[in-house]
């Protein structure tokens, strides 16, 4: 069985503080190694960053292959971050760890997207009018319909906080 590969955050796809950043992971039964869910950590190798591993998610299933993911503590600004998954029973049980990746500042901007997505074809689209919004995705993906891209994800993040504003300013 292959092993899961986080394929987001990584030394070219960064976090932004205090924002909604992305993770991403390759999932599946032909790549989780036999995990269907595990727990999501993030470390720094500076202590004086981060004093040890902080559990952002304490059990994740692997079928979401992505998550938006806003951390409930501020991270700070610095490079040498890295996620792990690990076993939810035993967190010293790793099971992958990300490529090092650097949070930077608050209002910064993201990266480029990626170009190691998964293989999904997803269409977002969305509208806004004075008398309601509305939102809609599709996708087919490889694994059942489980996959989400981080197009996908970002696409539809994006529609959907454009619809929360347009409802709101009615």
């Amino acid at each position: 069985m292959a092993a899961i590969q986080i394929t987001a955050p990584s030394s070219s796809f960064w976090w932004v503080a205090d924002s909604q950043n992305l993770f991403a992971w390759t999932c599946g039964a032909a790549n989780n190694g036999g995990y269907t869910n595990f727990t999501v950590l993030i470390q720094n190798q500076n202590p004086t960053v981060l004093q040890g591993p902080l559990a952002l998610i304490a059990v994740q299933w692997d079928y979401d292959c992505s998550i938006l993911f806003q951390p409930v503590q501020s991270l700070t600004p610095a490079t040498g971050y890295t996620l792990t998954f690990a076993d939810v029973f035993n967190q010293t049980n790793v099971i992958a760890t990300s490529e090092p990746f650097e949070v930077k500042a608050k209002g910064s901007a993201y990266a480029p997207q990626p170009s190691n997505l998964n293989p999904v074809t997803a269409t977002v689209t969305g509208a806004a009018t004075g008398t309601g919004a509305s939102a809609a995705a599709t996708q087919s993906a490889a694994n059942n319909g489980a996959l989400v891209s981080r197009d996908a994800a970002f696409g539809f993040m994006a529609t959907l906080l454009t619809l929360v504003g347009a409802a709101v300013m009615l």
